[in-house]
């Protein structure tokens, strides 16, 4: 007679059960640093600086951004962007600008400064234009004092958007007469649109390539023939594209 059936079960050290227990055991040690963030804040606390942010629509307490799960300083020179009802804005005179890492404060754009470099292209805050990398006054460009303001979109010779200049004139025609004669772009590199007050749009499109074959990218441009020449130009490498169209590749 056998008494195994009564005694207690006992884990084979050698089965697989064993690797199981011992994994369950890790995870289970490792939960305290599950929250992004610092892990000596309490919950009451997400949302201020050096925790973890919130998972409400006020990700961080005013002043502060939420940067890969933690709440951080913003507005400040070289900081992040604060955001506030869906909108970005940066402390004092520094611009919110577009780079590589993300949306950016940075000490440009103002009259008399540099003007910023933002998604590729060369702009300043309202009431200046670029002029050789440097933001001026519209006044200083102005045909007529009394005129209207019209934005006039400069796009490169690649059929690209870089960046848009506001002139006071009569008329349209005045001002893209003005925009020439005030050297508010480089004929040699640039032109102006064709119709003002257009505004600058992102625009996907789908190139195919015989390398690549078929991908989505997105260009700067101030229409949707525009975009598609600009992707034509400068999305396609040296061989060319076999295809361009508006849109997503589906």
């Amino acid at each position: 007679m056998s008494f195994q059936a009564t005694r207690n079960p006992i884990v084979n050290l050698n089965s697989p059960l064993r690797g199981l227990l011992m994994l369950c055991m890790v995870v289970m040690a490792g939960c305290g640093s599950c929250q992004s963030g610092n892990s000596e804040c309490d919950p009451s606390q997400y949302g201020t600086n050096g925790c973890a942010c919130r998972t409400d629509s006020a990700s961080c307490d005013t002043g502060l951004a939420c940067n890969s799960g933690t709440c951080v300083p913003c507005g400040g020179e070289g900081q992040d962007c604060c955001v506030a009802a869906s909108a970005t804005y940066c402390g004092g005179s520094l611009m919110c600008v577009m780079e590589s890492g993300g949306e950016t404060c940075r000490n440009c754009g103002d009259v008399g400064e540099a003007c910023c470099n933002s998604s590729g292209s060369q702009v300043c805050n309202a009431s200046s234009n670029c002029v050789g990398g440097t933001c001026q006054s519209i006044a200083a460009t102005a045909c007529d004092a009394g005129g209207t303001v019209f934005s006039l979109g400069i796009q490169s010779k690649q059929f690209c958007a870089v960046r848009v200049v506001e002139v006071r004139a009569t008329s349209a025609q005045k001002a893209m007469e003005c925009a020439t004669a005030s050297a508010l772009f480089d004929p040699m590199m640039e032109v102006l649109t064709d119709t003002p007050n257009l505004p600058i749009q992102d625009i996907e499109v789908c190139v195919e390539t015989a390398a690549e074959g078929r991908r989505t990218t997105t260009v700067r441009a101030f229409g949707e023939f525009e975009a598609q020449r600009c992707a034509r130009f400068t999305r396609c490498g040296n061989d060319g594209c076999l295809s361009v169209r508006l849109g997503a590749c589906r």
